[in-house]
């Protein structure tokens, strides 16, 4: 076949190639009508390939015997309106709309990093479920610099700063899946729409393991809380419960003993920290050990008044009198979906570098859902820009 024979839109494609079988589900996704050439190395098809195409790399793709390159560039081809343009066709199905980075997550970090995207002239989409993150969870912030008060006004400044450029956002979307591989990266949401990027950030972050009892939800951000860190000193004078056993709770109870009146660590099992720790704790007058003790319901009317909890070993129920309820039975990442496609640790984290890079070109992550330490606000803000930043130094590499 000689390249003036070659009409409309050609796909050579070679069985097995994964980015063959995107080009050609991207081509039934847009109701792109395409021709296949199957190839094989060597065969004539082959041959005719490299002649037309200049490149032995499969798919290659021609436009009216115009070779345009493989599936990234048919994917910015078609953003552009070229593909179609070439073609006589009107645009079908939902336009492409290419990204320079779509960011995943609405805390600290992915606000911080859409801030800074935006700063470096990159096209931005945030997508999130909620603004906000883990700082939803929490009522007072005392620990970020510059600011202190409630929690909600903090994310309020957040958005407000971040909707001070051109970023675009998806608030209220979950991500259904996520194609991370390739020069251009794709994100699938719950509500079937298909966004299309150069670069990603993910910034999921985590969430905190529940209780799952009675006025746990009722109560949270007045009297029920996941952070010690951020919230201990609101509870200065105050009687305190901690719930778990291992070394987030026995960190929770040393805070909390330098500002509560009483101090009441509520553990199912024996303690499971590390023995300095323990040791520790157990020297506190103002703290009382219930282990073997489960947690029935948390009571209260506009706020915590107080805990109810069985012994596992007599059965017998016991009420405490608290003003405050700090769950620390450890965090969830919400890592799920890139669980085996990126390397994560023993807790779920996606691990990434010094430059926020995770193993992936163009592929990113911060804040909590990495394996960064310490998950603080403002660790995960500046983890964000980070992120952004190391996303743009990448993106200048590729154009």
């Amino acid at each position: 076949m000689s390249e003036k024979d070659i009409s409309g839109l050609v796909i050579y494609s070679m069985e097995g190639c994964p980015f063959c079988l995107k080009a050609k589900g991207f081509l039934v996704e847009k109701g792109i009508p395409y021709t296949e050439i199957p190839v094989a190395p060597g065969s004539d098809a082959w041959e005719e390939m490299k002649q037309v195409s200049g490149s032995e790399y499969t798919p290659q793709i021609l436009i009216n015997g115009e070779p345009i390159g493989g599936y990234a560039d048919l994917v910015n081809l078609y953003a552009t309106g070229e593909v179609t343009e070439r073609l006589g066709l009107s645009s079908a199905g939902e336009p492409v709309d290419l990204y320079d980075v779509i960011i995943i997550g609405g805390g600290p970090a992915g606000l911080n990093a859409a801030l800074y995207a935006a700063r470096k002239v990159l096209k931005t989409l945030l997508i999130t479920k909620q603004i906000g993150g883990q700082l939803r969870d929490t009522w007072e912030i005392d620990n970020y610099l510059g600011y202190s008060g409630e929690a909600l006004e903090l994310i309020e400044k957040f958005e407000s700063h971040v909707d001070n450029y051109d970023i675009h956002k998806r608030v209220g979307a979950s991500i259904a899946s996520l194609d991370l591989t390739g020069r251009i990266k794709s994100v699938k949401t719950d509500d079937g729409h298909t966004f299309y990027t150069k670069s990603v950030i993910l910034a999921m972050g985590k969430r905190p393991r529940t209780l799952n009892v009675p006025g746990e939800i009722d109560f949270q951000g007045r009297g029920v809380a996941y952070c010690s860190t951020c919230d201990a000193p609101f509870y200065t004078d105050a009687n305190v419960a901690v719930i778990g056993g291992g070394n987030s709770a026995l960190e929770a109870v040393i805070d909390l003993d330098k500002v509560a009146r009483q101090v009441y660590m509520v553990s199912l099992t024996e303690l499971t920290g590390d023995p300095i720790l323990q040791n520790r704790v157990r020297t506190y007058s103002k703290v009382h050990l219930y282990t073997r003790y489960n947690t029935i319901r948390i009571i209260g009317e506009e706020s915590v008044t107080g805990i109810e909890i069985e012994s596992l070993d007599a059965g017998e129920k016991t009420r405490l009198d608290v003003e405050g309820v700090f769950v620390e039975i450890g965090l969830l990442s919400n890592s799920e979906l890139v669980i085996g496609t990126l390397m994560t640790n023993q807790l779920g984290e996606i691990v990434v570098d010094l430059e926020c890079r995770t193993g992936i070109p163009g592929v990113f992550a911060c804040g909590d859902v990495t394996s960064v330490p310490f998950k603080q606000v403002t660790i995960a803000a500046g983890e964000g820009a980070k992120a952004a930043l190391a996303a743009y130094s990448y993106l200048l590499t590729e154009r």
